[in-house]
This record gives structure tokens, C-alpha cells and sequence, in this order.
């Protein structure tokens, strides 16, 4: 049963940071105001509502628009799982209570499920589903607490209008079947949107990057473990205090491959003295072989791969084998957007 309790405790507690009676939330151009409007009046029609609140900038958005037009009939829930990478659930720790909106935090654990720990292609299709399950019975617990019919209160998740776009996104179709809504796509924002409003409203988490949960960083069809995940946590973690924004940590058959953007493999890789130089932004965006972005020829032979600088890989060897990784490749490749663990 879920535990209401938790409910009332954060419904009372006071808002830091900034709130949305506050913030402006005067639009940019004609289009953002008719998104706006439009995303404003389907709340209004949707609520009462419960929002999954992952701490990412997809769902900060909705809850700020949520405290804004709906802020006494709006549930937070968050799933607290070791799926949830560390940079989320640190903007989800600050953010929860500075909406001025009832929060709940409610353990999920995925690895009790056999049939997600098995990590088929329908993993996160499973995951996803038995996740937002959770959620909906917090949504009916706290509808009736408060007044509301529990069968009318509607469960909303983050996805956009980039999600639609996407080929593979099997979770969408356990969202569907639940009947869960998705208000940011159907008013057609995308993440760019989204966080320059979230930039315009003084939010930090406008800048969080991108971070697909911690189940896509081992290779489809490898059972998962907890100690899969804690590796590509903790060498992920490591990386960041290196200043890199955009990397993965992936494992496939007991051994991690780092992945980063071209300028998280210039901070992490070997330069090489005898690749040509250029600061120039590249159509392909792919890096140069001495850390920096390259055209033509050079960008696609840098794809293959750099070396990790000595220090970075003894670093990620340490923290992988304290998890049960025996090895590390000692090259870094450019990170593959939207390919999830394929």
C-alpha cells in the first residue's frame, strides 16, 4: 500500500528556490505562447493529475507549468530506483519541494522482477509499465485523501514531441496502454523549448543533460545486475567531476566502453600531436583524433575511437573492477544518441 503519509509531509513543507507565482513565465514568440496556452488549458481539463517526476528537464517543465495553472490538484511522484542516474536524482532532491506542490517518493525496485533483470528487448516496455503502475496507485491513494473521485485523477509522464519522432521507444507503449498522458507532446514542446523556458524562469536544471535510465548502459539481452549498474554509476559519476556532460559507461560481455561528446573526449582522451587542429564546428560533429572537431576524412576516422588518457583509465578500471568489471577498453567512441542499449 502506498504510504500517504509521505504525501502530507511534503504538502506542507515550504518551496525553495524559485516558485511559480514568482517566476515569469512571459514566452519568447507568438509560437511559445500558443504552446503555452495550450499545454496550460489541457491541464486544467486534465486535473485532478500526478505527474512521474524523474528531476530531468522534461518533467521539471511540466511541474512548473502544473504549479502554475493546477498547484491543489497536482501530485509529484518519484520513482526512487537504482535505474535513476545520479545527475536526476540530485535535480530531483533540490527540485522536489520548490514547486509548492504535494510529493511522494516511492522505492521501486526493478531487479526483483525476473522478466527485467532477463533485459530483452521488451525490457523497458516492462519496466516502464510496472513503474508507472506504482505511480497510479499513488494517483488513486491521494485522490481519495483528498476528496477527488480516484478513478478520474489522470497519471501524466514527461515524454515530448521529440519522443514521438523517436523509432525506439518501446516504454511508449506501456504508457499507452495504462492510459497515462502525455500533455508535452500533445501540445507539440520539444526539449529545446523546454529548457529555455526553464532558462528564462531561472531553473538550473535547463542545462542537465540528456540521461536515459542506468538499464540502457548494459547491452541488450546481458541479464542485469546491481553491479552492472553501480559500475556505469560510479564511472559515470567519476567522469562528471571531470567535467564531462554527456557520457555513458556501457558493458557488454564483462567489459565498459565510455562514450562521450567531442568535448568530453577532449577532456578525457590522449591528444594526438600529429592530427591537424581545428576549433571549427563540424557538420558531423565528430572529434579529431587530438581531442578537438574535425571535417571530412579525419572525423570519420576518429570515430574509431581514442585512447583514454592514462590516468582516466586507471581511474574507471579502479572504480569497474570494485563492481565486479574486470576490464575497461582503453579507447573512447563518440556518444550514439537514441541508441539506448541496441
Amino acid at each position: 500500500m502506498t504510504d500517504t503519509s509521505a504525501i502530507k509531509r511534503d504538502a506542507s513543507a515550504g518551496a525553495s528556490g524559485p516558485s511559480s507565482a514568482e517566476a515569469s513565465f512571459a514566452p519568447g514568440s507568438n509560437e511559445t505562447a500558443r504552446k503555452l496556452e495550450a499545454l496550460e488549458a489541457l491541464l486544467r481539463d486534465l486535473a485532478p493529475v500526478t505527474l512521474g517526476f524523474s528531476g530531468g528537464v522534461d518533467s521539471t517543465f511540466l511541474a512548473a507549468v502544473c504549479a502554475r495553472v493546477t498547484p491543489h490538484k497536482t501530485l509529484l511522484v518519484h520513482l526512487d530506483s537504482p535505474f535513476v542516474g545520479t545527475p536526476e536524482r540530485a535535480s530531483h532532491d533540490e527540485l522536489a519541494r520548490a514547486f509548492g506542490l504535494p510529493a511522494v517518493s516511492l522505492a521501486f525496485d526493478p531487479f526483483a522482477d525476473e522478466s527485467i533483470v532477463a533485459n530483452g528487448p521488451d525490457r523497458c516496455y516492462l519496466c516502464k509499465r510496472a513503474g508507472f503502475t506504482r505511480i497510479t496507485e499513488a494517483a488513486r491513494a491521494w485522490a481519495a485523501e483528498q476528496g477527488f473521485d480516484p478513478n478520474a485523477v489522470c497519471v501524466l509522464d514527461g515524454s515530448n514531441a521529440d519522443d514521438a519522432a523517436a523509432t525506439d521507444r518501446p516504454g511508449m507503449r506501456a504508457i499507452r496502454e495504462l492510459g497515462v498522458r502525455s500533455p508535452l507532446m500533445e501540445t507539440g514542446w520539444t526539449k529545446a523549448e523546454e529548457r529555455e523556458m526553464l532558462r528564462t524562469w531561472g531553473y538550473s536544471v535547463w542545462s542537465l543533460p540528456a540521461g536515459a535510465c542506468l538499464a540502457t548502459r548494459v547491452v541488450t539481452g546481458e541479464h542485469l545486475s546491481p553491479q552492472k549498474v553501480a559500475a556505469a554509476r560510479a564511472c559515470e559519476d567519476y567522469l562528471h567531476t571531470l567535467g564531462c556532460t554527456q557520457v555513458r559507461a556501457r558493458i557488454a560481455d564483462g567489459e565498459l566502453h565510455i562514450e562521450g561528446s567531442p568535448e568530453d573526449l577532449a577532456r578525457i582522451c590522449t591528444p594526438d600531436e600529429d592530427a591537424p587542429a581545428t576549433h571549427d564546428q563540424a557538420p558531423t560533429g565528430e572529434p579529431s583524433t587530438n581531442g578537438v572537431l574535425a571535417t571530412g576524412k579525419a572525423a570519420d576516422e576518429s570515430a574509431s575511437g581514442l585512447q583514454l588518457r592514462c590516468d582516466v583509465l586507471a581511474q574507471l578500471s579502479t572504480l569497474a573492477k570494485a563492481n565486479g568489471i574486470a576490464h575497461v577498453a582503453p579507447e573512447a567512441h563518440l556518444y550514439r544518441r537514441g541508441s539506448m542499449n541496441r
